[in-house]
């Protein structure tokens, strides 16, 4: 039987099998015919019936090849017989081929049913299917059939190989892939090649070549026309290729010793060939793969070893993703016995004469040479020696120099200069003038017709003075240079600049001489190293030597020319900077502004596009404008004017190019403008005049774009003024809380965000416009109002915020580019009439730049940074003390803007509303309150009436209009008493807004205490105070009561809304604290409101407070959870308050003088009588009584003495009669305190059990229940803090050790109290020691008739440093202490955290307008200069910091500009108001907070409870009121047991009016 193979070689006989390939096969083929059975197997196509072939099979299964299983019985042979019968007849040819391949799975799924010789009739039956002929559906039946026959486990050698040769029949290409799959799954992946190992290498080196031709044309065919018949076709060829080269792969990786010489150069040949012509990155791959295998296992054959050295170069340059597929391959031929052939082969094409660098060859060996030297020793490869290499590259010019060679080794040594190795190699050989030399002739013979000199210009050693400059020589035209001679020059000088800071000097000096030989065609980087080399040889500094000339040569080559890279020319820019750090003489700065004043001019500014290049630019002329000339610094700030100008139509034309730098980056034109200032600041009043000029003309041009201008603005808010009019600049603007208002913190940014991403403003603002509020309108718990506001378009303006993301913001970058001066200028003060004009800047002049920005709509951005630092920059009126007609002008445009609504209407995308930029002029509105003196009475009464239609005009600036008003009751009181009926009646129609309660409340108690202020009201107006705070007690009964009920909506808005700032800056800092705020907020409220009313009552002239009685009393009543009205605690005392002083003006009173001995006998007795404990202590002989009445408001002390007549001479006396007792006898006992009672408190009319008065027991219980009683005070007493701070100082135990204080301490003391004596005091100190005299002999205290407060003053107490040095005597008061008034005379910021206390929860900070601290900076003044210093103190601003948890709850949260006879009352009221809150906050875990006089109440109500008689009730329920009822004798009565009394059943409101009975003050008219 005849087997050919087809292939490239022609087609050869397989030889006959050998006895073990074909022993089974032969026996089976020629198998005699057996005597019993009539058929030997014949072919399908004989004409035996198909019942006997299957017979003759099974039969011959067990005579021929197998020897049946013992445990075979007949069932399962028949069974068997059945399988194969079903098989062949399935795979008849006369069946379809669907039915074929059925038969061909049914095989597969029943092989174990089937005998080899049964397999082989199997492989009979369709033997069609593996005839070269036969279809492509056909042959796949074959092979599918093959798959299956493998599963069979019994296969020999001659099954195999038949198999084998059923396999390997010719088929199209487009059938190949299934060829090759199945030569795998007999091979099992190349692992088991018997018995046709040989045969099966020849068939696969036949087949390399043309199944990668085959797959190359179908491709071809499928990119001419994309039918599905190609595209099936290409990728069927492309899979049998893959496939080949795997099974290839294996083949060699399992038997290599199976291929023979000749069938590997073919294979080798081959797939070098498809590597060389291939251009698909898989076949390359695959390719590679083989020969990957081959020099593994293998070798190279020598006559394809040249060819795979060159392909495997050009792979690792031109195949990133194979490179180190080709590295390994050439790792294992150098570990192969042709490594010498290896290394000579690479370096022969590495510097070869013929082909150039840019060809592949040239590439890949030259790769390949510096992986070599890369290679870690630790890798074990054959490294190619350095000498060896080195000398290579050096000498064999001698040999050849032809032009290749030159460039060939010109690219190969820049390629080997990023080898570590290399370079350390050649740093120790003196080379470096053959190097320069090489690269100088590759550079000439590539550069055809020009030749460059190569002639080393000097020697080693040289002196900066003693070298020709190369510079000076004429620059080479190497325009020529081909494209890839460039790039290896470049490389070549990127390298050596990395190692040259290691060089020696001469080799430093050497190979700069080819830097700058090549400038003309250096790449960027390459520049930068010339540049840096230049630097490193000192070539710039400043000497005897031509540097200015160098410097000139760069400034030309690298600034003044076009496109020149930015990064380069900041180099030279640097360098330009470094070089003016060391100009030492007058001749080194005039020859260097020789250089830089002719760069400047020549820069074509208005064609300039590159921001950086002018940024860094005006920076040099910046600092270099310290030095300069005066004609050149006057040219040089004209520059910087036209470089902002430049810098600012990139801005405008180009917005968002560079909306992502930092600000720094876009900004350093005005910034160099700012810091030439702060330099000027200390150095020259005139410079610093000139610069200030500029800075107003920056800030003035509206057409630069904002992010010029912000810079200058940002100096101009900072400047300040000492008390000796010297300028400096202050670091800190303290405007965070107004930035928040306009959505410029962190926080603010966020909702920014979300309301742009939203796009729907009613998302974040109920007032789509942030509108103005009508004067009509009601405003809701919301703060929704209706609109008057003007509808002004912003388009514009919207575009410019949509485009620009806000350019200033806090926190964000330093709002100066250097510290300031820390101490005021020396030069420089503040133009005042008289003074020097050279030596002054006027500041009216940015005072009128800030009224024009006011006045005329500018950029949101510019225009929202002065509305939030203009209040800061006021508070230093100083700075402005001659410019009081632009002050004037500031106040008339801030008023009118605000009461007409005029000004500027945010951007809508800023998500800022118009009531918000409404909210910072009304700041600055009250901030111009501190210059009230400079104003004329109608304008300051302007100025109130402005706040006042604030109130409820705009959105979001009812608080601080509230908190001003609070302000001009200071300092412009008569213009508050004109407006006063009016603020009045506006607050009691803004009630309704919940978060302006605490507001309302502070203000109204601080006008209690300003009689000059209110003592015009009317009764109608006085009724709206007391209509108020029965407002506010009803709503805090509300809110108490949702609280317990777990909700308290209401609360959360107030609280939220309780700074007055929209945004962010209204919640306290610690989350975790809410919600206890909102718990305390209405009990404040509920305390504030209660001591409003007490306050104003007792304000109301004596004549007029009964007129108010019944109306107060009617409304303290509420009711409880039941619906039952309840008279409260608080109610109680306020109606005793009313009690007792509504007829009486007296004051407190005392206890009488001790009785005489002449006056007899002295009984006392004590007696509950309602709500009041009254004591009657009466001397018997002569009836003289002193009366004592306890109610829970007061203590009252009387003397009463009955008038007792002498009896009349015809009187007849009896034993009892008065004066009857015998001369020298006791005295006689004449009347006992009962009688007086009696007198004083009852008729014969009949009293109810309810009515009656109790008489309290003689006993030591009833004695210490009085005194228990009296030890109650009848004032709310407070303790205070008042801490002077020193100069410099900032820690806790330096400012505790103060024994003395400034003049002006004095006076906030006196401003704040009366001093008085501890020693014997008569009133509670507080704490402090009032026996021995340890905390002080004075202390300053102040009361009214409800309040007392008592300041602690560490200064006045004694100071023992050596041994208390940490003053814990005096901290154990201050720290004791809620609330702490600090005089701040530091000069630094005061910190919340000074005093460290769990019990420190507001600080009240006044600081004078210039802190002793600041004017000592550097220099003490002496001691009348210190006493004139204090005299000039007028201004101080009062700010309060509060505990993070607490909300704002003063009017000083933002700093308020007075004078200190203003400030120090401010700060008490403050004070006292923090402290109710305080009190309030510290019992939050036990309690509620009980006042002096509620305690007194409910020492009475004990005393009640425990000795009332037994129909005696002390409920607190009665029900509502409905009139008084006059009642006649002889009317029935009924009534209610009410507080200790009788009401009637149906009028118990009326009952308590005790002013309906009382009567009417007298008139005093």
């Amino acid at each position: 039987m005849a087997f050919y193979i087809a292939g490239d070689r022609g087609f050869m006989p397989d030889p006959e099998p050998t006895d073990v390939e074909g022993a089974n096969i032969s026996a089976y083929m020629n198998q005699p015919k057996a005597t019993d059975h009539s058929a030997s197997l014949v072919d399908a196509t004989g004409s035996h019936s198909l019942q006997e072939r299957i017979r003759s099979i099974t039969l011959a299964r067990g005579s021929l090849s197998e020897t049946p299983p013992a445990n075979r019985n007949n069932k399962q042979r028949d069974v068997d017989l059945k399988v194969v019968r079903r098989a062949l007849d399935l795979l008849n040819k006369t069946q379809s081929l669907q039915n074929r391949k059925l038969g061909a799975e049914y095989v597969g799924s029943n092989i174990s049913a089937f005998s080899l010789d049964a397999l082989g009739a199997v492989w009979t039956t369709a033997d069609d299917a593996f005839k070269q002929d036969a279809s492509l559906a056909l042959r796949n039946l074959g092979f599918a059939l093959i798959d299956t026959s493998l599963l069979h486990t019994g296969l020999g050698l001659a099954e195999r190989m038949k198999l084998f040769r059923m396999i390997i029949v010719p088929i199209e290409p487009i059938g190949m892939d299934k060829q090759i799959q199945a030569l795998a799954a007999i091979t099992n992946r190349g692992k088991d090649l018997e018995p046709f190992g040989r045969s099966l290498v020849v068939y696969l080196s036949a087949q390399v070549g043309s199944t990668h031709e085959a797959s190359v044309e179908a491709r071809k065919k499928l990119k001419a026309d994309r039918t599905d018949t190609h595209k099936t076709c290409a990728t069927a060829t492309r899979k049998a290729l893959f496939s080949l080269f795997s099974l290839i792969e294996d083949v060699f990786r399992a038997h290599p010793d199976d291929i023979d010489g000749h069938e590997l150069n073919v294979i080798v040949h081959d797939i070098l060939k498809i590597l060389q012509t291939t251009s698909s990155g898989r076949d390359m791959k695959g390719a590679l793969s083989i020969i990957q295998a081959v020099t593994r296992v293998s070798h190279i054959p020598e006559e394809s070893l040249k060819v795979c050295v060159e392909v495997l170069g050009a792979i690792s340059v031109g195949v990133d993703e194979l490179r180190d597929m080709a590295f390994g391959c050439l790792q294992d031929l150098l570990f192969s016995k042709d490594q010498p052939k290896i290394l000579s082969l690479l370096t022969d094409t590495a510097f070869s004469a013929t082909q150039g660098p840019e060809s592949m060859n040239v590439k890949g060996a030259m790769a390949m040479i510096s992986y070599l030297i890369q290679v870690d020793e630790d890798d074990r490869l054959p490294m190619i020696p350095l000498t060896q290499l080195y000398d290579t590259l050096f000498d064999r010019t001698k040999s050849s120099d032809t032009p290749a060679y030159r460039r060939n080794w010109l690219c190969l040594f820049g390629q080997l200069l990023v080898v570590p190795s290399f370079i350390e190699h050649i740093l120790l050989r003196d080379e470096w003038i053959t190097i320069v030399e090489k690269t100088i002739d590759a550079i000439n013979i590539d550069n055809g017709e020009t030749q460059l000199e190569t002639k080393i210009l000097v020697s080693y050693p040289f002196t900066p003075t003693s070298f020709p400059s190369p510079y000076q020589s004429e620059t080479p035209d190497l325009s020529n240079l081909l494209p890839a001679t460039k790039e290896n020059l470049n490389h070549i000088v990127g390298a050596l600049g990395n190692v040259w800071p290691r060089m020696a000097k001469e080799a430093q000096w050497k190979v700069f001489q080819l830097f700058y030989f090549s400038r003309n065609i250096l790449s960027i980087q390459s520049q930068r190293v010339l540049i840096s080399c230049i630097v490193e040889l000192d070539m710039l500094y400043p000497n005897d030597g031509d540097w200015d000339d160098c410097l000139s040569q760069l400034v030309t080559k690298f600034i003044l020319a076009p496109r020149t890279d930015i990064t380069t020319r900041f180099l030279v820019l640097k360098s330009l900077k470094d070089t003016l750090s060391l100009l030492t003489s007058d001749d080194h700065r005039s020859r260097y502004r020789a250089v830089l004043m002719p760069m400047l001019d020549k820069i074509s500014w208005h064609e300039e596009d590159d921001l950086h290049l002018i940024n860094n630019v005006a920076d040099l002329a910046a600092t270099y404008a310290l030095i300069a000339e005066s004609y050149d610094f006057d040219h040089l700030l004209q520059l910087l004017y036209l470089m902002s100008s430049v810098v600012s139509k990139i801005h405008i034309d180009s917005p968002r190019l560079y909306e992502h730098e930092d600000e720094a980056a876009r900004n350093m034109v005005s910034v160099a403008i700012v810091r030439l200032f702060l330099q000027c600041l200390t150095t020259s009043a005139a410079r610093t005049s000139s610069v200030y000029t500029a800075l107003i003309e920056v800030v003035r041009s509206r057409e630069f774009a904002p992010c010029i201008r912000l810079p200058a603005l940002r100096l101009l808010t900072r400047l300040r003024c000492d008390i000796d009019y010297a300028i400096y600049v202050t670091p800190n603007a303290d405007s965070l809380g107004l930035a928040a208002a306009v959505a410029r913190t962190e926080a603010s940014k966020v909702r920014l965000s979300v309301y742009q991403n939203q796009g729907d403003r009613s998302n974040l603002y109920d007032d789509q416009s942030g509108s103005r509020v009508g004067r009509s309108s009601t405003i809701s718990h919301s703060g929704v109002t209706g609109s008057r506001a003007s509808t002004q378009s912003a388009g514009r303006q919207d575009a410019e915020v949509r485009a620009h993301p806000p350019q200033w913001l806090y926190p964000g970058l330093p709002g100066l580019p250097q510290d300031p001066p820390e101490n005021p200028s020396l030069l420089v003060k503040q133009y005042t009439p008289g003074g020097p004009k050279d030596i002054t800047i006027r500041l009216s002049e940015w005072l009128a730049e800030i009224i024009s920005m006011l006045q005329t709509p500018d950029d949101w951005e510019i225009y929202s940074y002065v509305l939030v630092h203009l209040p800061s920059q006021l508070s230093n009126p100083t700075i402005f003390s001659t410019a009081s007609p632009h002050i004037h002008l500031l106040r008339n445009v801030v008023v009118s803007q605000l009461m007409s609504g005029t000004f500027r209407t945010p951007p809508a995308t800023t998500g800022v509303k118009k009531g918000d930029v409404a909210f910072c002029l009304y700041n600055t509105l009250v901030m111009l309150l501190g210059y009230y003196e400079r104003f004329s009475h109608g304008e300051q009464d302007d100025m109130v009436r402005a706040i006042l239609d604030g109130i409820s005009s705009w959105d979001r600036v009812a608080k601080v209009c509230i908190q001003g008003l609070g302000i001009c009751c200071h300092v412009i009181p008569m213009s508050v008493a004109k407006s006063l009926g009016p603020i009045l009646q506006k607050l009691s129609q803004i009630i309704t807004q919940t978060h302006l309660a605490m507001d309302i409340l502070e203000f109204l108690a601080g006008l209690a205490r300003l009689p000059d202020v209110y003592d015009r009201l009317r009764e109608d107006e006085l009724r709206t105070v007391f209509a108020v705070c029965v407002r506010y007690l009803e709503h805090s009964r509300d809110q108490r009561t949702k609280l317990r009920a777990g909700t308290g909506s209401d609360l959360t808005q107030a609280f939220n809304r309780s700074s007055g700032i929209s945004g962010d800056s209204g919640a306290p800092s610690e989350s975790s604290n809410i919600f206890e705020v909102q718990k305390d907020l209405p009990q404040y409220i509920f305390a504030l409101a209660y001591h409003v009313l007490t306050i104003w009552f007792l304000s109301i002239r004596l004549v007029d407070r009964p007129k108010h009685v019944g109306w107060i009393t009617s409304n303290l009543a509420s009711r409880d959870d039941q619906g039952n009205n309840v008279l409260e605690e608080q109610s109680q005392v306020a109606l005793d308050m009313m009690h007792r002083t509504a007829y009486l003006d007296l004051g407190e009173t005392i206890p009488s003088k001790e009785f005489s001995e002449s006056d007899g006998p002295i009984f006392k007795k004590s007696w509950l009588l309602g709500l009041s404990i009254v004591t009657v202590e009466t001397a018997s002989g002569n009836g003289l009584t002193h009366l004592v009445k306890r109610q829970a408001s007061g203590t009252t002390y009387a003397i009463y003495l009955q008038n007792t007549a002498r009896l009349p001479p015809h009187h007849v006396r009896g034993p009892t009669d008065v004066n009857t007792s015998p001369q020298g006898a006791q005295p006689r006992i004449n009347v006992f305190p009962n009688h007086i009672f009696l007198q004083l408190t009852s008729t014969i009319a009949p009293t109810p059990s309810p009515m009656e008065a109790i008489c309290l027991p003689d006993d030591e219980a009833t004695r210490r229940a009085i005194a228990a009683f009296d030890r109650n005070d009848t004032v709310d007493g407070y303790k205070v803090g008042v801490i002077y701070v020193g100069e410099y100082q900032t820690e806790e135990a330096e400012i505790l050790a103060n024994f003395d204080h400034s003049e002006a301490f004095e006076q906030l003391l006196a401003g704040l109290g009366t001093k008085v004596e501890l020693k014997g005091a008569i009133f509670n100190p507080q704490g402090l020691d009032k026996e021995d005299d340890t905390d002080g002999t004075h202390t300053y205290a102040w009361r009214d008739r409800i309040t007392e407060i008592v300041f602690h003053v560490p200064s006045m107490m004694p100071t023992d440093r050596k041994n208390d040095p940490a003053c814990v005597k005096k901290k154990s008061h201050i720290g004791n202490d809620f609330v702490n008034i600090i005089f701040n005379d530091s000069g630094f910021p005061f910190k919340f955290d000074t005093f460290p206390s769990q019990f420190n929860y507001v600080n009240i900070i006044i600081t004078p307008e210039f802190p002793f601290g600041r004017k000592n900076r550097g220099v003490i003044p002496p001691s009348d200069e210190n006493s004139s210093y204090q005299q000039k103190q007028l201004y101080f601003t009062v700010q309060t910091q509060s505990h993070p948890s607490f909300p704002n709850l003063s009017p000083a949260a933002s700093y308020k500009l007075l004078p200190l006879k203003h400030a120090a009352g401010l700060a008490r009221q403050i004070a006292l108001n923090a402290s109710v809150f305080s009190n309030v906050w510290a019992n939050r875990e036990g309690g509620e907070h009980v006042s002096s006089w509620r305690n007194r109440l409910r020492e009475i109500k004990k005393l009640r409870a425990r000795f009332a008689n037994s129909g005696t009730s002390v409920s607190d329920r009665y029900p509502g009121a409905k009139g008084s009822k006059t009642y006649v004798e002889g009317d029935p009565f009924s009534g209610l047991v009410v507080m200790g009394g009788l009401a009637e059943d149906d009028g118990i409101l009326s009952s308590l009016d005790f002013s309906r009975w009382a009567g009417p003050n007298p008139s005093l008219d």
